[in-house]
């Protein structure tokens, strides 16, 4: 599923793709990325691939932050002690740092996670004033600043900023999500359908929703209790738990959006294929009184309520099949216009027509 998100992805294709041209274009990258990045090993694995692909004489190297100013962090990993003794404040960690000739730091690729708001300014500072000290045409090291937020800061010379929450949309997730059911033996109406179940009850967590389309017709079975358990049973890529913070109320009324959004159209095509079959019994009924009183003139607009209730008086004579269509489509519609949600044995006779 790893490769599914990350090498068929569009989006986040291009959020890797960026991250590593920008590197070989040669900018440091303050990286933002949320709590719960989907497969981050996977995604660490391409765009490292994809950075010492053009980068081979240099280094890659990760580390988390110390927490302490960067310059002197960085004199301490990448300075020996006799190098160190040269420093002096009025000098500056980065003006220091950019003026040696022999450091390995000069061919490293240092990628930082975990740096918090407060270190990010001070990544972000470190890093202009470094490549401002650089001289012209030297080759000084870049870094990937990985943080939660980076609304607060600005590009400047030789850093650019990509985010994870600007570069992954919502159709993302359901892009991935089409792309993971297309491998079940399914109809194409089911697995459209199952996509957008997930894709709605679980628009921000791509691993779980990887684990429920695994599931296929038994997660249409029985949505929430199955999302429950699939948090319970399983673990992010990472090792963390899933958390799933909302309700049964609010996880049905996801579904029911999700219903309205790709069932509700169908439930329509059918009512206007009944009234195309039917339009001349239909007809001569016309000018016809709905359920709540309202003059009905034109054919098209026969709701199903009214199509059933035609067929039970005798009024029109419709095939055995047909009639047995009828109920269930306005059952449907009923369940659906009272912000209900349609059981999947009703919407697999729905796709059976």
């Amino acid at each position: 599923m790893d490769q599914i998100w990350w090498n068929k992805v569009t989006n986040a294709v291009r959020f890797v793709e960026n991250i590593s041209e920008s590197i070989n274009s040669g900018y440091s990258v303050i990286l933002q990325l949320p709590k719960y990045v989907p497969w981050y090993a996977s995604m660490m694995e391409i765009v490292n691939s994809y950075i010492m692909r053009d980068n081979s004489t240099r280094s890659f190297k990760k580390e988390c932050d110390q927490g302490i100013e960067p310059g002197e962090y960085l004199i301490n990993k990448f300075c020996k002690q006799e190098v160190r003794a040269h420093y002096r404040p009025g000098i500056g960690y980065p003006r220091f740092l950019a003026q040696i000739k022999e450091i390995t730091l000069n061919q490293s690729i240092l990628w930082v996670s975990e740096v918090d708001a407060v270190q990010v300014k001070r990544w972000h500072s470190f890093i202009t004033d470094y490549n401002k000290a650089l001289e012209k045409n030297k080759t000084g090291g870049l870094f990937v600043i990985e943080t939660n937020d980076i609304s607060l800061l600005k590009e400047t010379k030789g850093i650019k900023l990509i985010s994870y929450d600007d570069s992954i949309e919502e159709y993302d997730n359901y892009v991935f999500n089409m792309l993971a059911a297309a491998e079940l033996k399914e109809s194409k109406l089911f697995k459209q359908y199952l996509s957008e179940a997930v894709s709605s009850m679980l628009p921000d967590d791509i691993e779980l929703a990887s684990i429920c389309i695994s599931m296929g017709r038994k997660f249409l079975n029985n949505p929430i209790d199955k999302i429950r358990k699939a948090a319970k049973d399983n673990y992010r890529s990472d090792g963390t738990v899933f958390d799933v913070k909302e309700s049964d109320e609010q996880l049905k009324d996801r579904l029911w959006r999700a219903q309205i959004k790709m069932i509700f159209p169908l439930i329509e095509e059918h009512r206007n294929s009944v009234i195309s079959k039917y339009k001349n019994q239909i007809e001569p009924l016309l000018p016809l009184r709905a359920a709540y009183g309202e003059e009905i003139d034109e054919v098209s607009g026969v709701e199903l309520g009214t199509i059933a209730f035609l067929v039970t008086t005798g009024k029109i004579m419709v095939d055995a099949n047909d009639s047995d269509k009828i109920r269930l489509l306005k059952n449907m519609r009923n369940i659906l216009a009272h912000i209900g949600v349609i059981e999947q044995n009703d919407i697999d006779k729905l796709f059976g027509f």
